[in-house]
């Protein structure tokens, strides 16, 4: 350990900037871009709770609510911050994800050469975390300011650990316990770095030995943090319950999960190696092909016989391999979570273990065929310089949300939730016609999609009747579609059917007390039976509760009741 520990020379601190430096600025072109449609504004742009900055009643709703179905108090607070300090300027928020980012890659590096004495090699390490394409969603995305943030709190958790092992006193053990907490405030994912503690006292702290009394107290160090772990995970699976966020197994069966879970392992290192076709979102497949399965399971068990066979000899590629296979069971959907099959944020931390296989292995190669290293450098300096143009493209797609979706439209196949966003957008900017052409081919592609939007997009094109019909059928699939019921109002307003309309308003607020446009809705009804006093309230409403409502503060204007 104290080898390990050497102090870092100007070399080291330099190598350090220039991985903070690049990571900067290739995100740095982020400053000019937007909020995503996707997750960023109902999470942030509408939900008063964040957009308004800081508060005593955000911060309490915070550490209280099972928002998103999830469970990250950190996260929601940072985001607060950014409101607060920036308001509605997109650019400086996704600023704020790029410096975490940066900050990130360094502290990795840090911890690498501090654990292993090899700086190339920690540099390598730290230059696929800072730079690697799979990481570009985890950071040009908004809203996965959860991702940033757990994974500084997990190499800071394990610099605090080393620190700890070096001195063993109770105030480096609870600064190291903070530091986790803080993590587990900021996104669930980090419950498995206990076991990539374990991993790393194997190698590289080399803490194994044959005495019992070593293997307890390496377990009973992480005793704690995996109560915490158990805690947020207990959390999580209540708050994900509660958002109506888990699959059930009639749903997606088990067998289908687990053969999906074969095949994401798998499909994760091919993108790792050749980062092609990267979209945000990858559905869930109907069926796999059994080949594919037999494939994925026969290379995954391989790999690890090799590794596991090997562990002495080269401690490394166990570590790595395993921490690869670890640090993703909690996102790789044998507990689903939404739809998706796969992506590729979830590979921000756990791909860490690819790398450092990649990196000790060709210095192994180096040091003993000395008649290779001119072919290693040059692999090297290839795939480094092959990911940073493709992260700097892929970082691109994250401009606004029609370049993100048009991009997945454009290289997945039947991709129905990039259609479905695509079209919601488009009849959200009012380009009605092409926004329910896409909305269409979405719900062909997954008939249980939601349907109010399409119902918004006929109802603007005048097929009212059509726009009534499809807002029914939604509700028929989903008995809990509040907004269905809000849509529904507005056709029915228009064709005169005022108590009908006055009957979904209140139908849709019953079961969603907090829905801006059925309060916006039922203030349009109320101007035309004539109460403007009552309209105002609603319009009111409507407004506090999604502060960018401009047609409800318009109407508000128009009222002059708007201050």
């Amino acid at each position: 350990m104290k080898k390990a520990a050497q102090r870092r020379g100007p070399s080291d601190r330099a190598i350090g900037l220039l991985l903070l430096a690049a990571a900067l600025v290739t995100y740095s072109q982020v400053y000019n871009y937007a909020f995503i449609s996707f997750d960023d504004k109902t999470a942030l742009l509408e939900n008063p709770h964040v957009c308004y900055g800081f508060s005593w009643s955000g911060i309490a709703w915070a550490f209280t609510s099972a928002y998103a179905a999830n469970w990250f108090p950190l996260t929601w607070l940072s985001h607060m911050l950014d409101f607060q300090l920036f308001g509605w300027n997109s650019g400086w928020h996704h600023l704020t994800n790029a410096l975490i980012h940066a900050v990130s890659s360094a502290l990795l590096f840090a911890l690498m050469k501090r654990m292993t004495g090899r700086a190339w090699e920690s540099a390598f390490v730290g230059f696929v975390f800072a730079l690697h394409p799979l990481h570009v969603e985890s950071v040009a995305w908004i809203s996965e300011r959860k991702d940033v943030l757990f994974a500084f709190f997990w190499f800071l958790t394990t610099w605090l650990y080393l620190d700890f092992l070096e001195k063993r006193t109770a105030a480096k053990y609870l600064l190291m316990v903070g530091a986790f907490s803080l993590g587990l405030m900021s996104k669930q994912m980090i419950v498995t770095l206990p076991f990539a503690l374990l991993l790393l006292d194997w190698w590289p702290l080399k803490r194994h030995g044959v005495r019992t009394w070593l293997l307890e107290r390496t377990l009973l160090e992480k005793a704690p943090l995996v109560a915490l772990a158990g805690a947020a995970s207990a959390i999580t699976w209540i708050a994900q319950q509660k958002g109506d966020a888990l699959r059930s197994l009639a749903l997606i069966p088990l067998t289908l999960r687990l053969e999906t879970a074969f095949i994401a392992y798998v499909a994760y290192l091919r993108d790792f190696i050749w980062p092609a076709g990267l979209v945000f979102f990858y559905p869930y497949p109907a069926a796999l092909p059994a080949w594919e399965v037999v494939c994925a399971v026969v290379a995954i068990a391989a790999v690890s016989v090799f590794a596991g066979a090997g562990y002495r000899q080269r401690p490394y590629l166990a570590v790595g391999w395993f921490w690869y296979l670890g640090t993703l069971v909690p996102v790789i959907g044998l507990i689903q979570v939404g739809y998706q099959s796969r992506a590729d944020r979830y590979t921000y931390v756990p791909l860490i273990g690819i790398s450092i296989m990649m990196a000790w292995a060709a210095a192994e190669v180096w040091e003993k065929w000395p008649r290779a290293r001119t072919a290693i450098q040059a692999a090297a300096v290839v795939a480094c310089c092959g990911w940073w143009m493709v992260t700097w493209k892929q970082i691109q797609y994250w401009r606004d949300s029609p370049e993100l979706y048009h991009r997945a439209v454009a290289v997945s196949n039947e991709n129905y939730m990039a259609h479905y966003n695509l079209g919601l957008d488009m009849v959200n900017d009012g380009h009605l016609k092409e926004g329910v052409r896409e909305l269409y081919i979405a719900v062909e592609q997954n008939p249980s999609l939601p349907r109010h939007t399409l119902g918004v997009g006929l109802d603007r094109l005048g097929q009212k009747e059509e726009a009534i019909e499809q807002l029914r059928q939604s509700i028929r699939l989903h008995g809990d579609d509040a907004e269905a019921h809000a849509n529904m109002g507005e056709p029915l307003t228009d064709l005169g059917r005022l108590d009908e309309a006055i009957r979904e308003y209140n139908t849709a607020l019953r079961m969603s007390p907090a829905l801006p446009n059925a309060y916006y809705g039922m203030g349009c009804v109320l101007l035309k039976q004539d109460r403007p006093k009552d309209a105002i309230a609603y319009f009111s409403q409507a407004l506090r509760l999604n502060p960018g409502f401009t047609e409800a503060r318009e109407r508000l204007r128009q009222l002059g009741a708007f201050q």
